[in-house]
């Protein structure tokens, strides 16, 4: 019995069918069910079915029932979720559904479950659309994302995730500048000391109130500790305004280029982590010629070094100020002293920055220079060294990939994966594959015996570590169809490409997977990525296929002879 007394007029329920239909903006959610409204409105149950049937009388909202008194209403893809009804029937009693925790999944159709520090695991339905981190496994019914920090700093993460995990900074302020880490207070500084591991962790006596001294060359590796735990410790150092230059006719930013250039102004140092072929290189020659100065480039490859050279050479007025070295040249014992001092660049771009955190070439962090460009389409490491590309670029500028596509700079590829009982079938369809395909083919071969076998049995060039730096671009460029090794997985532009067949390839990596990806990402028409693997490669690596799928790429899998 109600507490009101008897005698009390009847209280007037206010809700009206307006405020049901808003109910979906604010819950975020494809259907409600009448408790739902009925509870968030304050009122009773008949009255929140009574507005809901008004709604699907004008035709607003559609009703399911599950059987019984359960019933649940859609706003919008009415045929879509009678078809999933449908097929739960075959399998359910849905009367004994109950619709609160059909509401509640709606409200969060996933499970977060801790990795280890910093990172966690995102378990999905495969209907359900997310593609936020790195994939990490998948079956036809579920996928398992991680998500960490570094995710954090480059991709929106979905205010539900990012309300119920700690991606927060373990410092309220941490800089790291001439030598010195920067606290900011005399709390936080006795307990960095504590969690960098005082001297033995690269630490060398705290001063002042709130800053620690760093021992000599070890800034880059306090770096990397301050940025696991979840600190961008940079110093801002903007561009002096009496270094910069009038901009250059040759080079026109576009939107998103322009964006990350006000970050460098504002910053002096950046990460710039978007897809291939949109403009990372454009973009370091355009700060290149506004800055006033020596610049260096640092590449992976002597390839990507001719290829820096040429576009300097095409776009720079002052390219005599540009030097384009590869990273082992600069890890060569003595060659680094030659950039230090008074012969150190204003300017230093790191070119497929991944590249750095392998302890073959850290020892470019102490590099001296003013201001620093990291640019990598896939700046993350199979290694567990995330973190270190971050501590050696600055501050991340990335963008989404599905948001690239509506500039219309790039589409994504049809992506086929062949399937092949044996190598020798393999080998064999690849001869059909590039009889029948039209348009400019790179075929991609990792061993060397096995890509000189395959260029004499197609009759085409195969461009590989020996192959003269100089000729590479040519080869490239002048005929239809070519195998290239790994020598052509990073920064090569070939703006014509159709067509990319993976003949060979490194393990499960899927960084490679998706720089391989992107050679066909470059303008307005479809380009096709093949993926040629046998029953048994597919078993063991098609995690490399993951990088696709979180940027939104459709793969189709096919039974070939």
């Amino acid at each position: 019995m109600s507490s009101q007394d008897s005698d009390s007029p009847p209280v007037e329920e206010q809700v009206t069918p307006e405020d049901v239909v808003d109910l979906f903006d604010e819950l975020e959610i494809p259907f409600v069910t009448s408790k739902m409204v009925a509870r968030e409105y304050n009122c009773t149950g008949q009255t929140a079915r009574n507005k809901l049937s008004i709604l699907v009388d004008e035709g607003d909202l559609e009703r399911i029932d599950l059987g019984g008194r359960q019933a649940v209403w859609f706003q919008s893809d009415y045929e879509a979720a009678t078809e999933i009804v449908d097929q739960l029937r075959e399998y359910l009693d849905l009367t004994e559904l109950n619709t609160e925790h059909l509401a509640a999944f709606a409200r969060q159709p996933y499970k977060l479950l801790p990795k280890d520090e910093n990172e966690y695991y995102v378990i999905v339905p495969r209907f359900v659309p997310f593609s936020v981190g790195h994939l990490r496994e998948q079956d036809d019914a579920w996928q398992t994302f991680i998500i960490n920090k570094y995710v954090n700093w480059i991709e929106d993460i979905p205010d539900l995730i990012r309300d119920k995990i700690d991606l927060g900074r373990r410092y309220d302020h941490a800089l790291v500048e001439d030598g010195t880490l920067e606290l900011s207070d005399q709390e936080e500084r006795d307990r960095a000391w504590r969690d960098l591991g005082g001297e033995d962790g690269g630490l060398h006596e705290r001063v002042d109130d709130n800053k620690i001294k760093i021992q000599r060359g070890k800034e880059f590796d306090i770096i990397a500790k301050l940025i696991k735990n979840g600190n961008l410790p940079f110093a801002a150092q903007p561009i002096d305004e009496s270094e910069l230059l009038e901009e250059p006719e040759n080079i026109e930013l576009r939107p998103y280029q322009r964006r990350a250039w006000e970050k460098f102004r504002e910053t002096g140092q950046v990460g710039v982590y978007w897809p291939p072929g949109l403009g990372k290189t454009f973009f370091g020659l355009y700060a290149g010629e506004r800055i006033d100065g020596n610049k260096l480039v640092v590449v992976p490859s002597s390839t990507l070094e001719a290829q820096w050279e040429r576009r300097i050479r095409e776009h720079c007025d002052k390219s005599w100020k540009w030097e384009v070295r590869t990273y082992q040249y600069l890890t060569r014992e003595g060659n680094l002293q030659d950039y230090q001092g008074e012969d150190s660049p204003k300017l230093t771009i790191f070119d497929e920055c991944h590249t750095l955190p392998a302890d073959t070439y850290s020892s470019l962090s102490t590099l001296d220079t003013d201001y620093r460009i990291g640019c990598s389409a896939t700046p993350y490491r199979e290694d567990a060294r995330t973190d270190y590309i971050f501590a050696l670029t600055g501050i991340p500028v990335g963008i989404d990939w599905r948001e690239m596509l509506e500039y219309g700079d790039l589409e994504f590829p049809e992506v086929d994966v062949f399937l092949y009982q044996t190598e020798e079938d393999k080998r064999e369809d690849i001869v059909q594959l590039v009889d029948e395909g039209v348009g400019e083919t790179l075929i991609f071969c990792d061993g060397i015996e096995a890509g000189k076998a395959l260029s004499d049995k197609l009759d085409v060039p195969f461009v590989y570590g020996d192959t003269p730096k100089e000729e590479r671009m040519e080869i490239f460029e002048e005929n239809r169809v070519v195998i290239g090794s790994r020598v052509a997985d990073e920064g090569v532009s070939l703006e014509n490409l159709d067509r990319v067949i993976e003949y060979q390839f490194h393990g499960g990596s899927r960084r490679q997977e998706l720089q391989r990806a992107g050679r066909v990402m470059h303008g307005s028409d479809v380009g096709e990525h093949i993926v040629q693997m046998t029953d048994q490669e597919y078993e063991k690596f098609s995690q490399r296929l993951y990088s696709l799928e979180e940027k939104g790429m459709d793969i189709r899998l096919e039974r070939r002879a």
